[in-house]
């Protein structure tokens, strides 16, 4: 009986624990989603090992919890354009549901090992992009704007104000618009505050990259 308090125990707060941080971060499945993942997993992985002292087949209803919990992750992602996002959300999801099992089983260790090298992952990931950030590289801005070259002007002197040297630019006119894009070497940090001082022009509509 004291054995599964400890696994209910431990399920929430490993999988509190992980759900804190994506909590924090503003992501999709948080602190409560993470702790029901990890103490229904943990709880499927008893009856599991049950089913099996009661004759039945023992992998069964694992087997279901790694092949379900993938729903929950595909709820996490979501499209933007080009963009996807929510991919390390759903990962966490079902590394959460992976610990749960693993308490369900009393590999205790194993469980704890994984959710603090999960956390050292999250951490550490963004403390390297935002090292990332600092590097200067190539990129291409797409603007589009006033159909007069006076407004391609002010937007090239714009982004040399950063101190950003521009490579090569193009032009061409589509529905009354001009389009513009730059090639530039830049950092994160340079392409927010030109992003911030171009959408601030009268002249400039959409920028993006």
């Amino acid at each position: 009986m004291d054995d599964i308090f400890i696994k209910v125990f431990l399920s929430l707060v490993l999988g509190g624990v992980l759900g804190m941080e994506r909590q924090y971060h503003d992501k999709p499945a948080g602190f409560a989603t993470n702790c029901l993942i990890c103490l229904g997993a943990m709880l499927f992985t008893i009856l599991s090992e049950y089913m099996g002292q009661q004759g039945g087949d023992p992998g069964r209803i694992a087997a279901q919890v790694v092949t379900g919990v993938g729903f929950l992750g595909a709820g996490s992602i979501w499209r933007d354009g080009n963009k996807i996002s929510g991919l390390t959300t759903a990962a966490g999801v079902w590394l959460v549901a992976a610990i749960g099992m693993a308490v369900g089983y009393g590999q205790y260790f194993w469980a704890s090992l994984s959710a603090v090298s999960i956390l050292l992952v999250q951490l550490g990931v963004r403390k390297t992009l935002k090292l990332v950030e600092l590097v200067k590289h190539y990129d291409t801005v797409y603007i589009v704007c006033d159909p007069t070259w006076n407004a391609v002007n002010k937007i090239i002197k714009k982004i040399e104000a950063h101190q950003v040297t521009i490579l090569k630019n193009e032009v061409t006119k589509q529905d009354n618009r001009f389009h513009v894009s730059l090639v530039a070497t830049f950092t994160g940090h340079d392409f927010q505050n030109i992003t911030k001082d171009l959408l601030e022009m009268p002249e400039v509509y959409t920028l993006y990259k």
